[in-house]
C-alpha cells in the first residue's frame, strides 16, 4: 500500500470539502497559531521556506511575502488549488505549490534554510521516516518550526463537544503516535520531542501555547455552531452516537456555544497547542 493512503484519499474527498467551503473562515480561527509561529521563525528575506501541510496556503503566502522563496506542500489536490489561487490574485511569484507527500517526496537536500508547519506534521504512518525526510530538506543549521494540538481535554472549544457526547458513550482513545496518524499524533511533548531526536533534529524546544480562538473566526453564534459541527473531529465525535442522542448532543453544543458568544465577535473558547522548534 502506498505511503499515507488513507490520509491521500480522505484529504482529496470528504476531508476537504469543509476546508475548501471556509478556507477565510478556517484562517481567522487559526490565526493565533500562525501569528506565533511566523513571529517565533523571524523571516528574513535571505530565506526559502517550505511549508508542510501548508492546506489552503496561509502561512506559505505569509512567509512569501517576506522571503526570496516560499513553497508549501500538501497531498490534497483541493487545498492547494485554493492556494494557487489565491498566491495569483495576490500577484506572489515567490510562492510555490507542490502536489506531494512530504514522508515521501524526494527533495533537494540542503534547499531550504526554514521549514514551518501550521498543525501538518500530525497525519504521517511512519513519523520517524518522514521527519528524517524533512531534515534532509533542511540546509546544514537549518531549522524546523511547527504547532501541533495537544490532547482534547486542553482544547475548551472540542471539549464541548465531547462533554455532550460522554453523556451518551465512552470516548474513543484519542492521540499519541501510538494510535496513528490523526490529529492529537503529537500530543504527548516528550514522544515529540524523542520522534525528533530519532529524526536526526537537535536543539529540540517545545513550548505550550494557549490562545483563545474564534470559532469559525466570529460571526453570529448559530453561524459559528454550524461551522464547528461541520469539522471532521467534531463529525467523528457526533457519529458515534445513535440518531436521537446525536440531536440531543448537537442542541448541547448549542447551548453552550450560544452562552459563549460575545456580540458585535463571536464564540471565543479556549485551545491548546504546541510550539515546536529543532535544527538541523
Amino acid at each position: 500500500m502506498r505511503a499515507n493512503q488513507q490520509q491521500l484519499q480522505a484529504w482529496n474527498g470528504g476531508e476537504s470539502v469543509h476546508y475548501v467551503d471556509h478556507a477565510d473562515r478556517y484562517d481567522r480561527q487559526l490565526a493565533p497559531f500562525a501569528d506565533a509561529l511566523l513571529a517565533h521563525v523571524g523571516l528574513e528575506p535571505q530565506h526559502r521556506v517550505l511549508d508542510i501541510g501548508c492546506g489552503c496556503g496561509a502561512t506559505t503566502l505569509e512567509a512569501a511575502r517576506r522571503v526570496r522563496r516560499a513553497v508549501g506542500i500538501d497531498i490534497s489536490v483541493p487545498l492547494l488549488e485554493i492556494a494557487a489561487d489565491r498566491a495569483r490574485a495576490a500577484s506572489l511569484d515567490q510562492a510555490e505549490f507542490l502536489v506531494a507527500d512530504a514522508q515521501t517526496h524526494a527533495f533537494t537536500v540542503g534547499s531550504f534554510e526554514l521549514v514551518i508547519s501550521q498543525f501538518g506534521l500530525m497525519f504521517f504512518d511512519d513519523p520517524v521516516s518522514a521527519f528524517r525526510n524533512v531534515h534532509s530538506a533542511l540546509v546544514p543549521g537549518g531549522r524546523m518550526a511547527f504547532v501541533c494540538w495537544q490532547g482534547l481535554e486542553a482544547n475548551e472549544w472540542l471539549v464541548v463537544v465531547g462533554d455532550a457526547v460522554e453523556r451518551y458513550t465512552d470516548l474513543p482513545p484519542l492521540g499519541g503516535l501510538a494510535a496513528g496518524p490523526g490529529m492529537f499524533a503529537l500530543k504527548q511533548r516528550d514522544e515529540t520531542a524523542a520522534l525528533l531526536d530519532a529524526a536526526g533534529f537537535g536543539g529540540i524546544e517545545i513550548e505550550p501555547l494557549s490562545p483563545s480562538i474564534l470559532i469559525g473566526g466570529g460571526g453570529p453564534a448559530d453561524e459559528s455552531v454550524d461551522f464547528l459541527l461541520g469539522m471532521g473531529m467534531v463529525r467523528g465525535l457526533l457519529g458515534r452516537l445513535e440518531p436521537h442522542a446525536r440531536a440531543e448532543a448537537i442542541e448541547a453544543v448549542r447551548a453552550s456555544l450560544a452562552e459563549r458568544h460575545e456580540p458585535g465577535v463571536g464564540v471565543r473558547l479556549g485551545s491548546g497547542g504546541w510550539l515546536v522548534s529543532a535544527h538541523a
